[in-house]
């Protein structure tokens, strides 16, 4: 009752403003926490690298989010390397001053798809040992889990990069050893370049940089 005669004082227009935004603030969601807040924007690019995957690499593949090595291979999975994984990096790997894309997933069967989708299959780890042909070198996949991921390598164009509907070249990069990924700079022959860095536990590290021609790979992490 003294709510009702304290709205009636005010008068019935400015009653009804006040009474509209007390209900309002009782019907507005508090803002969400800043885990959700952080889980929403991890799905939304998830969804959104998904979709420029597919449209560039076809559907036949799954973006690697976790290990093979842990989510398959060992019955007690470390957890410390599980936060390290990442599945995804960008930077500028053909030195044009456009930011490229290089993403882990795991693919059923990525020669079938060069055709349709313009990009070629590489294998930069047999070929330096000798075994040039990925026709060949794909049958070369284990249950070993250091070679069942494979990478997609989008070399940007324009204002837009990778993200781009027409890349400057497409590659899908097998059978590359590794138990971690990253992308940094390096030295090859006194020059700096952007390369992909393969890490493996008792192995070290090993690379694959774009040479202007093709990608290479390189026992070490440069020199």
């Amino acid at each position: 009752m003294r709510f009702l005669r304290s709205f009636l004082r005010l008068g019935f227009p400015a009653a009804l403003l006040v009474l509209g935004i007390t209900l309002l603030a009782q019907q507005t969601p508090p803002p969400p926490a800043p885990e959700q807040e952080e889980a929403a924007a991890k799905a939304q690019q998830k969804a959104e690298l998904l979709e420029v995957v597919k449209k560039q690499f076809g559907a036949d593949l799954e973006l690697a989010e976790t290990s093979t090595e842990i989510t398959a291979r060992y019955l007690h999975p470390d957890k410390k390397k599980e936060a390290q994984w990442k599945y995804f990096f960008t930077g500028d790997l053909d030195g044009d001053g456009v930011e490229d894309a290089v993403i882990i997933v795991r693919y059923k069967n990525p020669l079938a798809g060069q055709g349709q989708y313009d990009y070629k299959v590489v294998d930069p780890y047999f070929t330096y040992h000798g075994y040039g042909n990925p026709k060949v070198t794909a049958e070369f996949q284990s249950e070993d889990p250091r070679y069942n991921h494979m990478i997609l390598v989008i070399h940007g164009a324009g204002k837009e990069g990778w993200r781009t509907e027409t890349p400057k070249m497409k590659f899908v990069i097998i059978n590359l050893p590794f138990e971690k990924l990253s992308v940094a700079p390096m030295m090859i022959k006194k020059k700096k370049v952007m390369a992909i860095l393969a890490e493996e536990q008792g192995m070290g590290t090993s690379s694959v940089y774009w040479d202007g021609k093709k990608y290479k790979w390189l026992e070490g992490a440069g020199q």
